[in-house]
């Protein structure tokens, strides 16, 4: 038995060296095989409580049982299920999924995915040695009421919530390329999961659509107590109602993306293990040296997703809606023929929102470092709209001058 066990294991386990923000260091992780996460994505069945398939998850990842409790909450027929990775330190790195379990079977298959994710990150950080220990929380709940998060946050002690570095909710992920959600205060831990993704070669990661993250109790449950927290999501796929502006989301698992969820999960925790409290993945990049040939400090998109969380933020400080990204073709190429003109102006980005026949503010920028002036913001914090549109291009220029960063952003109805 220990043989196939073992050789199990080798064909279906590597372990992972990740280059990270923070060199010279690099991240190692123990990565399951592609057909061992599929494996655990099949739902229990309909007759079985998933608290009792989780803990059989966290047999099956190896992980011993001292390391699994549960707990009654008040208000709910379900408990709690914890798993605590031991760290060095009295740091805590919270990861919380939902035990609810939706009447719809597309839609139970994606919530049982965000939940299995628990134990798959479990098994890939068992056996690494962190500084801050990790506790995976299956919580209690409904898709309108949160009695776990809440309950588990009003125990809390004040040194209990201080310890606390972040708090990750894992929610909805598989249905597409991966989402986020946060506020301001959360703003660092947004840069680190585009950091990590960054560095896995990640693409697609964008904020949550807003009507998205009205479901995302447990995050704004840790943020009331002042803990810095995140919900990561994805992107369904669409449907139009028809006659009417809404759309209806398509609650179907694609495996390369909840595996793709999976490994920038992993990566994503050991950074911000690594990172002290609110710190910036910016500020750990190492500047060029004397005499180094000069190269773009951001890609073309890490700066326009700079400028998106920058919006987002302003707009959360004012409480209005976060605005959601899209794409339209014609704007980088508008930016970089302004740009090559050395002529960045705001004039012809409205002229082809009227030639779409919409309307809309616009901003430009042009500097070393992605981001705009406060003057700049005062006309995307408007509620009425809905759209974000953000385009960068950066010029080749010569080995002693600086990368210049040129953006349009457009805010839109």
């Amino acid at each position: 038995m220990a043989r196939v066990r073992f050789h199990r294991a080798v064909l279906c386990i590597g372990l992972v060296t990740c280059c990270a923000a923070q060199s010279p260091k690099s991240i190692t992780y123990l990565r399951l095989g592609p057909q061992i996460v599929e494996q655990r994505l099949q739902p229990p069945a309909s007759s079985e409580d998933w608290s009792i398939a989780l803990r059989q998850q966290y047999v099956e990842a190896g992980i011993p049982s001292y390391q699994i409790v549960e707990q009654a909450v008040p208000g709910s027929s379900q408990k709690m299920v914890m798993c605590t990775i031991a760290g060095r330190s009295d740091s805590v790195i919270l990861v919380s999924a939902s035990l609810a379990r939706p009447k719809d079977d597309d839609a139970a298959s994606v919530a049982w995915a965000s939940l299995a994710m628990l134990p798959l990150l479990a098994e890939s950080l068992n056996a690494v040695s962190t500084d801050s220990a990790i506790l995976f929380l299956a919580l209690p709940g409904d898709k309108h009421h949160h009695p776990g998060s809440s309950w588990y946050v009003r125990q809390l002690s004040e040194a209990q919530r201080k310890n606390i570095k972040a708090a990750v909710e894992v929610s909805e992920v598989g249905r597409g390329a991966p989402t986020f959600d946060t506020d301001r205060r959360g703003r660092s831990l947004a840069e680190w999961l585009d950091t990590s993704a960054v560095s896995l070669g990640v693409t697609g990661l964008q904020p949550s659509a807003p009507d998205d993250s009205l479901d995302f109790g447990d995050a704004k449950a840790f943020r009331s107590a002042g803990v810095p927290a995140i919900t990561v999501s994805s992107q369904p796929v669409r449907v139009p109602h028809s006659f009417t502006a809404g759309y209806t989301p398509l609650n179907k698992l694609r495996s390369d993306e909840y595996y793709n969820t999976y490994k920038l999960l992993c990566v994503f925790l050991l950074e911000l293990d690594r990172a002290a409290r609110g710190t910036s993945s910016q500020s750990m990049i190492t500047p060029a040296k004397p005499n180094q040939r000069t190269r773009s400090v951001f890609t073309e998109e890490e700066a326009s997703k700079m400028i998106v969380l920058q919006v987002g933020e302003a707009r959360a400080s004012y409480r209005v809606s976060t605005l959601w990204p899209t794409f339209i073709p014609e704007l980088h190429d508008m930016v970089c023929d302004m740009a090559r003109s050395d002529q960045l102006e705001p004039a012809p980005f409205q002229r082809l929102l009227e030639k779409k026949k919409l309307s809309g503010n616009v901003a430009v920028f042009s500097g070393d470092y992605p981001g705009l002036s406060p003057g700049q913001m005062q006309g995307l914090k408007v509620g009425r709209f809905h759209k974000l549109s953000v385009a960068t291009c950066v010029l080749p220029t010569p080995d002693a001058k600086p990368p210049t960063y040129w953006i349009a952003v457009l805010a839109y109805q």
